[in-house]
């Protein structure tokens, strides 16, 4: 997770069960009514502990092998309300990725340089705007890993140092104070930032260093070599399939309403309040964009991790491959974090108005998701680990 200063647009986080002798039989003992009714306590307890005085509400959505199951402590919340998933929008570009390996089209051990297999065109364009350094020694594995070294133009400042205009600033903060909030931003644009100005986050392969423009730069590998955009070879080939009729990924800055039914998100900053429901997330492609649901991401999460995705066993257990990454992210694999163990695989999105985890276990098959529409800028790590005991009180709720 990353320190948020400004409501911005540009803002991401970056965030074997036993039956105890109490539980008769591990999960379906309660009927769904009960069941739902102990997770609405659950909720309603942890959100009265974490923010008795804010706006904002929590929820969470579990699936076990008996049933679904939807509570919140916001009135008129459905499973299907929707609301921004921030970086879990990362598992479905790692998904993307992982597809096209699986079907030959890629070789995420190639690297950036590199060309697709059998043919003459390279991954990225070979081109000014797409000549980042080191290009020729990462791999894709190794931004999929969050080990690229690439710069993080989402969030880090660019440096003092360099020769542009918005030195010292945060692009797509200057970008939003000096053309407005309506400009649309490409992946080509956002790359550029970092070949122009040659900027480095570290050496390729040396260290775990998350990168939003990491994952942009997947977002255009998918594009290079699907030849379809980015939301279009995501919609076709993860969200159909999978029935994930409710989740999106807008592209364009003029998209900044959520569909409805949607859940008022707010950020809370130095101690003010504001309304970040609405917003320009055309930046976040392939890393922060998504516009989904409770029910679906649920359901994405599931499928993904059982191997029914479109993705099979051997590509999900490579995908599943964590290592430490020794800061707070603790363990992370291809697109996915493994950590806490205890809750199972999965990733958690920040961005202005939400906060979000969400988790299956391989072990029990319970899967979690858990949100907050409410950012605590001022208390973020506390938050992320209200959500965490969230979903283990809301498994242990439902005998798991």
């Amino acid at each position: 997770m990353k320190h948020v200063r400004k409501p911005r647009s540009s803002l991401l986080l970056v965030a074997a069960i036993a039956c105890t002798s109490m539980i008769a039989g591990c999960g379906g003992s309660h009927p769904p009514a009960a069941s739902e009714a102990a997770l609405t306590r659950v909720v309603s307890s942890q959100w009265r502990q974490f923010a008795p005085r804010l706006p904002g509400g929590l929820s969470i959505a579990v699936i076990t092998p008996e049933g679904e199951y939807f509570a919140s402590t916001l009135n008129g919340a459905t499973a299907d309300s929707h609301f921004r998933g921030a970086s879990t929008t990362k598992t479905f570009t790692a998904a993307a990725i992982m597809l096209l390996q699986q079907r030959g089209q890629l070789d995420i051990d190639h690297v950036l340089s590199a060309n697709m297999p059998g043919t003459a065109r390279p991954y990225l364009p070979a081109t000014p705007g797409y000549a980042i350094p080191y290009k020729n020694q990462i791999t894709i594995q190794q931004l999929l890993r969050q080990r690229g070294g690439v710069f993080d133009v989402g969030n880090k400042n660019v440096p003092a140092t360099a020769s542009a205009p918005y030195a010292g600033l945060r692009y797509v903060d200057w970008v939003e104070d000096t053309q407005g909030d309506m400009h649309t931003y490409t992946l080509d644009e956002l790359v550029g930032v970092v070949a122009s100005n040659q900027l480095v986050g570290g050496l390729p392969g040396e260290a775990f260093r998350y990168s939003n423009t990491g994952y942009s730069l997947l977002a255009k590998i998918v594009e290079q070599v699907s030849g379809k955009t980015f939301a279009q070879f995501v919609h076709d080939e993860l969200l159909v399939p999978n029935g994930l009729s409710e989740t999106s990924f807008p592209d364009d800055g003029q998209t900044q309403h959520l569909p409805a039914p949607f859940l008022e998100g707010t950020t809370r900053v130095g101690g003010t309040l504001y309304p970040t429901t609405h917003r320009n997330v055309s930046w976040g492609v392939g890393e922060g964009n998504v516009v989904t649901t409770p029910s679906d991401l649920a359901r994405w999460f599931r499928r993904l991790l059982k191997g029914e995705a479109g993705l099979n066993a051997q590509t999900i257990a490579r995908m599943r491959e964590c290592e430490t990454t020794n800061e707070i992210h603790v363990s992370y694999g291809l697109g996915l974090a493994c950590d806490p163990a205890e809750l199972g695989t999965g990733h958690n999105g920040g961005i202005t108005g939400y906060l979000t985890t969400a988790r299956h276990d391989t072990v029990s098959d319970v899967t979690v998701v858990v949100f907050a529409t409410l950012l605590d800028a001022d208390d973020l790590m506390t938050e992320g680990e209200m959500l965490y005991e969230t979903a283990r009180q809301g498994r242990t709720a439902l005998g798991y």
